[in-house]
């Protein structure tokens, strides 16, 4: 029984290993080639646009993350706890950006809030002819974006664990004379802190990782920089260096997200569960 065993895991664990392989080859490649770099190529880089690319790559990612917790936590709350017209075309409608490339968005919104675009002239219709809105082309462009395009995320993980959940704690809080907004606060929100977690890890992934809508958008971060070093300049070193901290600035998001689920502890006892 055994022998047939390791024949069959073996294979199996070849397979995983192989795929493991495929997965890391390219990360081998640019680690490789970043780190037999000039030292010349490193300080001028650090100099002149690791910086300010660190600044912007960072600044969106926090930015993205707050606005999409703020989004996709109130949303998965109003369509699981709150009874109102067209509630069950919601739970679906609001799933709908993830089928929107990030660079489509940008396009539209570029268009819509861009100079002399439809917004800008009604917005001067009202507020006069030298009003001016905020360009699409810059962070807050980039954040309405990227916020709008992966919200969902933080979405479905939330409103599965409000589905999910043992609503006997929330009763028990009401009936103490605990007012909604305060029961939220206090005993829902604590309860679906590691599906929020999730949630907010794989948004602040997605966006350092994006490179459609910052390209489009012309906002500096390490993925447009990437691109504009191997096509601009034709500098695959440089490249290779931005590309290794992106990686690392993946790796550092994904420890600390990890980091804090871990020392944080939920515990939640069977019970009653019901619809809306």
């Amino acid at each position: 029984m055994s022998t047939i065993r390791q024949q069959l895991v073996s294979p199996l664990q070849l397979l995983v290993l192989a795929t493991a392989g495929i997965i890391l080859l390219p990360l081998g490649y640019v680690t490789a080639q970043a780190l037999s770099a000039d030292p010349a190529i490193w300080r001028r880089l650090w100099a002149t646009r690791i910086p300010e690319l660190l600044f912007n790559t960072v600044s969106l990612a926090a930015s993205v993350s707050v606005f999409t917790l703020i989004l996709g936590v109130s949303t998965a709350w109003l369509v699981t706890r709150v009874e109102f017209p067209g509630r069950k075309l919601w739970e679906g409608a609001l799933v709908l950006p993830l089928a929107m490339p990030t660079y489509v968005l940008a396009y539209v919104f570029s268009y819509l809030l861009g100079f002399g675009g439809p917004v800008e002239h009604l917005w001067q219709l009202i507020a006069g002819p030298q009003a001016r809105i905020f360009s699409p082309h810059s962070f807050w462009g980039a954040t309405l974006v990227m916020t709008l395009d992966t919200f969902p995320f933080v979405y479905l993980l939330s409103r599965s664990a409000l589905l999910s959940m043992n609503v006997s704690f929330e009763e028990v809080a009401r009936a103490s004379g605990v007012s909604r907004l305060s029961t939220l606060w206090r005993v829902t929100l604590p309860l679906m802190r590691p599906s929020i977690a999730a949630g907010i890890a794989l948004v602040i992934l997605y966006v350092v990782s994006d490179f459609g809508a910052v390209s489009l958008l012309r906002y500096q971060t390490l993925t447009y920089a990437v691109f504009q070093q191997m096509t601009g300049r034709s500098d695959n070193t440089a490249a290779s260096i931005l590309s290794l901290l992106l990686v690392v600035l993946a790796l550092i998001f994904l420890i600390t997200e990890r980091w804090f689920r871990q020392r944080s502890r939920f515990y939640q006892t069977t019970g009653r569960y019901r619809a809306p």
